[in-house]
């Protein structure tokens, strides 16, 4: 058996990336502290017109965090108490928290085995045996309640399947909010994310792969009604200063965040080939250990805002612990995202008429371990972590035939 030398290779930092724009970031903070705008104003505008020019959507609206986008979306498209939104059950909370919020009901479809993204099939396969169209409205037969929409989230920045839930959305009559927190960057068919569905949301904490130095988040649109509702959303529900149309939040962007993010986005596509690089050389290094499943790109341009291998051995049992703490013995740590299904959340399941079962997310959970993936990695750490994973096979080996041998007896 190989000896690894323990060597630290942390599983995320800002060290160096800050460190190699540090004089532009300083520039770019100075500027907003002179100007002494810092709520909205240049700053603000000028981050939403570049972002809108990258995306190549006509309307980014910014916003104070991906969580506070995912709200002002589901606001603008008038969810009502009890409106039921088909979603994954393989996600960060916000994408059905802020359902639950407006005091409508998650609906937890299945995910994609390859992708991680929530299944259009399985969608599909839902509404055909629980639900009917009536007046052009998609109702579930068991209770009674509207089915609005879907929430669809790009994990880890892989594109969700946008052509074939679009289809499904018009079959049926939804509207689509796409979560792309994860994927800014990532393409289908030529077009970034941000551009599928009705309103898309994203998130700009500090670890995505466009980070803002505290939270941040938006929402793009095509549409400028919408566009024109979550301008009001944000602050306050007001048109103008004192004109309040309807409820709202206190969710506005604020100057020194768009600052930094204005200097981030020159370097975003840099540091998402970067990211897709080092993906690239865990795929050639680890193919073909027996015990790890690697992510696969099925849709589009992935972004790897992480790299999430599958540790199963041959006959289902799960190695995904003991090689997370095998990993942390050797300088390597690495992260479980995520380690509980959705469903399995008691205040975002409270109608037992609309359960389903999400084996794949079930599964994905007990086994998914993420890797170091962010851009500054040096080819010496990636090197180290390839081989910490390697020099675990043996003991992998062994593990599992002690398994099989238990079965047995």
């Amino acid at each position: 058996m190989q000896t690894i030398k323990k060597t630290s290779v942390p599983f995320f930092s800002l060290e160096r990336q800050t460190k190699n724009i540090n004089a532009q970031l300083k520039t770019a903070i100075a500027n907003v502290v002179d100007s002494q705008q810092f709520v909205g104003g240049a700053f603000v505008e000028n981050f939403e017109k570049k972002l809108a020019s990258y995306l190549d959507v006509n309307h980014v609206i910014s916003c104070n965090s991906g969580t506070d986008a995912l709200w002002m979306a589901l606001k603008a498209l008038d969810i009502q108490k009890n409106d039921l939104v088909l979603t994954t059950p393989f996600s960060f909370i916000a994408s059905s928290s802020e359902i639950a919020n407006h005091g409508a009901h998650p609906v937890f479809i299945d995910i994609d085995k390859d992708s991680f993204n929530v299944s259009a099939h399985k969608m599909q396969l839902w509404l055909q045996a629980n639900a009917i169209m009536k007046n052009g409205q998609a109702v579930h037969t068991k209770t009674g309640l509207p089915i609005v929409g879907m929430v669809a989230v790009d994990i880890f920045g892989q594109v969700a399947d946008y052509d074939a839930l679009t289809i499904i959305a018009k079959e049926w009559n939804l509207w689509i909010i796409a979560d792309c927190a994860q994927s800014i960057g990532a393409e289908l068919n030529g077009k970034k994310t941000g551009t599928f569905g009705t309103i898309a949301a994203f998130s700009f904490y500090p670890t995505k792969n466009l980070g803002a130095f505290g939270d941040a988040g938006c929402c793009t649109t095509n549409d400028p009604i919408l566009a024109e509702k979550l301008l009001q959303i944000r602050n306050h529900g007001r048109k103008s200063h004192y004109d309040y149309l309807d409820l709202g939040i206190n969710s506005r962007l604020d100057a020194i965040q768009a600052a930094v993010l204005t200097e981030k986005l020159a370097y975003l596509t840099q540091y998402n080939n970067s990211r897709r690089d080092i993906a690239a050389h865990y795929n050639q290094k680890l193919a073909g250990i027996p015990f790890i499943k690697l992510p696969k790109n099925t849709h589009g341009h992935h972004v790897y805002h992480q790299y999430a291998i599958q540790v199963v051995d041959n006959n289902g049992v799960s190695l995904r612990n003991e090689l997370e703490k095998y990993l942390l013995d050797c300088g390597v740590p690495t992260r479980i995202f995520y380690p509980k299904s959705l469903p399995d959340i008691s205040f975002l399941s409270l109608n037992p008429a609309l359960k389903t079962e999400t084996p794949c997310s079930t599964h994905l959970v007990d086994t998914v371990l993420a890797l170091p993936v962010w851009p500054e990695l040096e080819q010496n750490e990636i090197d180290h972590v390839i081989a910490s994973i390697k020099s675990f096979a043996p003991i992998a080996v062994t593990q599992r035939d002690q398994t099989i041998t238990q079965k047995t007896i």
